[in-house]
């Protein structure tokens, strides 16, 4: 009991401090990503390091989710961190299952917590480019229209948009048009899709690519993408408010009625009671 007691707040603290860290670094990314894009050629040499066949090293798995070695590394003391103070304290302070549970949890946490920060972070990263490559799109269809090359619309886009799109996003742009001028630009295309990943930029590369080897324009290309994408997001965002009114309707049949019809039946019985009927 007396270890209980000692060991507690110094599971809390420990908590609480990895809890503070994490969201430190969060609020720390964005200026991350700022400073990164000034890092441009230090990623590209970077990425031609990395083994065409070799997609899955950690090094090539960092620049997927946009994160630095040294990110990783505190990431994975974090975890470590979090799993120890879980495999120790739950079965201390909990039942048998409880404990063996939080035994589990925190050695997953401590083998697989480099790896979960990685996709937590690789996810996050797509979901901020893919939102907003609608708006790149239309963007570049506007340069074009006036007459603009495509090489020159990614760099003006990458160079004047700083409050239109995300910074992951700009980012790419960046290395994208810097690797168009030094590489061909077949390969650059396909260094885009692997640094992406995403389902969304693999089809806007592909039609590049395409367009590449055939001569076709990309306008038209790029206007039936962004309105498609347009309407992706408008049927999710229907979809979340749809689930939303489920979620409300769940909550008045279970919470609600049940207490609306408390009010009505308990006087009814009492009066019952009462009269003796």
């Amino acid at each position: 009991m007396l270890y209980i007691i000692l060991f507690t707040p110094a599971a809390l603290i420990l908590t609480i401090l990895g809890i503070m860290y994490l969201i430190k670094r969060y609020k720390r990314q964005k200026n991350i990503v700022l400073l990164s894009k000034l890092d441009v050629a230090s990623i590209v040499n970077q990425q031609q390091i990395t083994k065409v066949d070799d997609k899955k090293s950690l090094n090539f798995k960092l620049i997927q989710a946009g994160i630095t070695l040294k990110e990783y590394n505190e990431s994975k003391f974090v975890f470590a961190l979090i799993g120890i103070i879980l495999a120790v304290a739950l079965p201390l302070l909990f039942s048998m299952t409880v404990g063996i549970i939080g035994i589990i949890v925190g050695i997953v946490c401590i083998i697989f917590g480099g790896p979960i920060y990685i996709m937590i972070a690789k996810a996050e990263r797509q979901e901020k480019i893919d939102n907003d490559l609608g708006t790149f799109l239309d963007l570049v269809n506007v340069i074009l229209e006036a007459g603009g090359s495509l090489k020159n619309a990614f760099l003006t886009v990458s160079t004047k948009a700083k409050n239109i799109i995300d910074d992951e996003l700009l980012k790419e742009i960046a290395i994208l048009e810097y690797e168009m001028t030094n590489y061909s630009t077949k390969q650059a295309y396909q260094n885009l899709k692997d640094r992406v990943d995403s389902e969304s930029m693999g089809k806007i590369v592909d039609f590049l690519i395409l367009s590449e080897e055939t001569g076709i324009g990309v306008k038209n290309i790029f206007m039936t993408q962004s309105a498609e994408m347009r309407q992706e997001k408008f049927y999710q965002i229907k979809g979340k408010v749809s689930t939303l009114n489920m979620y409300l309707m769940i909550v008045i049949f279970v919470f609600i009625l049940p207490a609306v019809g408390a009010f009505v039946v308990f006087p009814m019985q009492s009066g019952a009671i009462a009269t003796g009927f």
